[in-house]
């Protein structure tokens, strides 16, 4: 497989001109851009989100829970041409850029090992629509499954008021169980980030379209 390269950035975000590979990027920590999305719906009146179990096969953060779609950008690309893209080779789902709601750009930066530093600016991205898991067409590589977690669920968790909730997991080869999951099942991150997402949809899907920024 030919390697992966990306746009290196500087510390406000713009292209330096330069590019640099995958694996190069992850070693020396160069600043490069992803792109993120969050499916939400509501079912039965409650609201209601997606996220992905990244594979066992992964480098960074094997087998955790992550946003629907998460993924680098390419050399040249932005996040018009890379989104669409990403939500189709990850979920099978075919989405104009139009149809997303940019929620803001969020600084991320974790060591994952020694030799993997992740620094990049990530373009965050909501898709109202009410999908469900067992709807959806997993990359192989990239994802193992999709857990369903209500977003009253999701703030208690993140928020710490319980320990753990039980999800829908639907695995890759379509069959669904029940899951007990935790926080630090989760990429993690040092901002609170999937509380932030959940509080955010909460109140999208409440109505609120003002300020929804992360």
């Amino acid at each position: 497989m030919s390697p992966e390269y990306f746009d290196v950035l500087d510390c406000s975000a713009r292209k330096t001109g330069e590019v640099i590979a995958r694996d190069d990027a992850h070693r020396t920590g160069a600043w490069h851009g992803a792109f993120h999305c969050l499916i939400m719906g509501e079912l039965r009146g409650c609201g209601y989100a997606l996220f992905q179990k990244r594979s066992m096969k992964k480098k960074i953060a094997p087998g955790k829970f992550d946003v629907s779609v998460g993924g680098h950008y390419a050399a040249g690309e932005d996040a018009a041409a890379a989104g669409p893209r990403e939500i189709n080779e990850e979920l099978g789902i075919n989405v104009q850029f139009s149809d997303l709601i940019p929620i803001g750009r969020r600084i991320f930066v974790y060591c994952f090992t020694p030799e993997i530093k992740e620094c990049e600016f990530q373009d965050i991205f909501f898709f109202p629509r009410n999908i469900r898991a067992k709807d959806l067409t997993l990359q192989p590589e990239e994802l193992d499954g999709v857990i369903e977690m209500g977003v009253d669920q999701g703030i208690s968790l993140f928020s710490h008021t319980v320990p753990q909730t039980e999800v829908l997991f639907q695995r890759r080869d379509g069959h669904q169980e029940t899951l007990t999951v935790f926080a630090h099942d989760f990429v993690p991150s040092l901002d609170s980030y999937y509380l932030k997402l959940f509080l955010l949809s909460r109140r999208y899907l409440r109505g609120d379209r003002e300020f929804l920024l992360i």
